[in-house]
């Protein structure tokens, strides 16, 4: 029954091709009355015109509904239109078999030529399914078994073998055209769906870019409206009483797009397959910890309770624990944004297993939780739970979707359960070998004081980037000098002596890899002044190519203020010590 309805999806194209047929039927018809008549059975000829008439009708009666195609065909309807096929090919094979059969006239030929044109117009009609094809065929095949054996009875003329054989190889050639025809139109109908498949997962692409743009277009302005508010009452300088409040604002604005850009670059570099992890050896009561600590206050101030498994200190794991960290970010951002009221809960669960652990990490909320519809496209990115989330909440969608895939990335998982009214619960699950106690050292004291008058060079092919570093610089009262290129800085670096070098890595032209590599070569005199090179791109073999270029200390774009005091001191300490150890 399933092959009928798979035929009837295929008759569309056969109704066609054989209502194409109708005129040459009509004139076989006429010829095969002229053949009639030629035998001397002119008596045959009115039932003979009136049979093809009543089949042919039969035929496009039965075939109708195909060729308009309004509606998916009834199995019953199926069947009408290939008995009809069948009908038509029994009616015009029976009637060659009876030309054959007459004696003394010289119509073999003629009957030949009837069942091969019968065969060759089922090969078109039948294209698409052997199914259909034998259907039609089968009369005629069977006409051409009939005419050997009759001759081998006697009742017609002509050598019975050489009938046989010819028989047989005319079989032999329908068929094998046929299978050639049906194998090129299946490829065909192959690389047809092939292509629209490729062209709706192309539009689907641009659909998805054209969401990306427009949500993550709507996304940026709210944090450039609060930087540019801000920047425009510290300007202004109405209310001096508020500039504390404004700077948080501006540095609130600016973590917000620094983590909506990353959730990006984390999503694009998973649909390129570039997405790597580092396997380091780290302790998960301190993971466990510091996630609680950093998301205390955040809970606090909106008034809900937050709590976190107790892990013992002493459990080391080996694994990507910033990626650990920035899932669990996630996840606890998530449930405090969607619960209004009650208790947020970090739970923690370690089982061992031989040599690894089985670490499996709750963040379960009292929000309002997930619809079924919601649970289908959680995970998708760029889409919210619904039209009314998204203006609530507002968000890229990407968090969960590159939370996964960091999960799965692990050889891990990230499942939800939920129900509406009932908060959620997310689990991260995955193992990991036993790690190995690390001694941690100690940061920089940012406290320490720059020696007087620090000579820097802060070279960047972008001026807001330039000024921001002599915004940042500023309070250290450092003798600050800026190049927009490479070839300017190298040029600048032959003149005068710097003790620091500020140094971005991705400029047009000469870039801050070749422009390093340049001057240690020069044998002037900031060889080997100290380079602290900056850059957006974060990943190991970008930072590697930058300390093998002859960078000193590397940061990451946006520089945070904090990271670049505790680079200048880490630059700056070695020559204060050895300038107290030469005098």
């Amino acid at each position: 029954m399933k092959h009928l309805d798979t035929l009837g999806a295929l008759l569309s194209a056969t109704a066609r091709e054989r209502q194409k047929q109708v005129p040459i039927r009509v004139l076989l018809a006429l010829l095969v009355s002229w053949a009639l008549f030629e035998a001397g059975q002119a008596g045959w000829i009115l039932p003979w015109l009136g049979a093809v008439a009543v089949i042919q009708a039969f035929e496009i009666l039965a075939m109708f509904r195909f060729r308009r195609a309004e509606r998916v065909p009834a199995r019953v309807d199926v069947l009408l239109a290939l008995s009809s096929t069948f009908a038509m090919a029994a009616l015009f094979a029976g009637t060659a078999v009876a030309i054959w059969n007459v004696d003394g006239r010289g119509l073999q030929g003629f009957a030949m030529l009837i069942i091969a044109g019968g065969l060759l117009t089922n090969v078109a009609s039948g294209i698409e399914a052997r199914s259909i094809f034998f259907v039609g065929a089968t009369p005629y095949l069977i006409a051409l078994i009939a005419m050997p054996v009759m001759a081998v009875l006697g009742s017609t003329a002509g050598d019975p073998v050489l009938t046989s054989l010819g028989s047989l190889l005319f079989i032999g050639a329908i068929l094998n055209v046929y299978w050639r025809v049906h194998a090129a139109r299946a490829a065909e109908l192959r690389a047809l769906g092939e292509a629209e498949r490729r062209v709706q997962q192309a539009e689907g692409a641009m659909a998805d870019r054209a969401a990306m743009a427009a949500i993550i277009s709507h996304e940026l302005r709210t944090p450039v409206s609060a930087i540019q508010a801000g920047a425009q009452v510290i300007r202004d300088d109405v209310d001096p009483a508020q500039r504390e409040d404004t700077a948080d604002l501006i540095i609130d604005a600016s973590a917000l797009m620094t983590r909506m850009l990353n959730d990006l670059l984390d999503h694009s570099k998973m649909e390129a397959g570039a997405m790597s992890l580092e396997t380091r050896d780290f302790e998960l009561s301190t993971l466990v910890s510091d996630t609680e600590r950093f998301w205390r206050a955040q809970a606090s101030h909106k008034g809900l309770q937050l709590s976190a498994t107790a892990v013992a200190e002493g459990q080391w794991l080996k694994g990507d624990s910033y990626r650990l960290r920035q899932i669990l970010n996630n996840l606890m951002s998530n449930a405090i944004k969607f619960t209004a009221r009650g208790r947020i809960a970090l739970e923690v669960a370690v089982e061992a297993q031989g040599a690894t652990r089985d670490l499996r990490i709750t963040v379960r909320d009292q929000g309002a939780g997930i619809s079924p519809e919601a649970m289908d496209r959680l995970f998708t990115p760029f889409a919210q739970g619904s039209a009314e989330v998204a203006r609530t909440y507002g968000g890229t969608g990407l968090g969960l979707k590159v939370s996964r895939d960091l999960a799965r990335l692990m050889e891990g998982d990230l499942t939800v359960v939920s129900e509406p009214g009932q908060g959620a619960a997310f689990t991260l699950s995955v193992r990991l070998p036993e790690g190995v106690p690390t001694a941690v050292s100690a940061a920089p004291e940012p406290s320490a004081e720059l020696r007087p008058r620090l000579r820097i060079l802060a070279v960047d092919d972008h001026e807001i980037n330039r000024r921001t570093l002599a915004l940042v610089l500023q309070p250290l009262g450092v003798d600050l000098s800026t190049a927009s290129d490479g070839q300017l800085a190298l040029d600048l670096l032959g003149k005068q002596a710097f003790d620091v070098v500020l140094m971005d890595v991705n400029m047009p032209g000469i870039d801050g890899n070749e422009t390093t590599r340049r001057l240690r070569a020069s044998g002037g005199p900031n060889a080997t002044v100290p380079v602290i090179g900056f850059s957006a791109g974060t990943e190991p073999e970008q930072v590697a190519a930058c300390h093998a270029a002859g960078m000193t200390d590397w940061l990451a774009k946006p520089l945070e203020p904090g990271k670049l005091y505790e680079a200048l001191h880490r630059a700056t300490r070695p020559v204060t010590t050895e300038a107290v150890a030469a005098a």
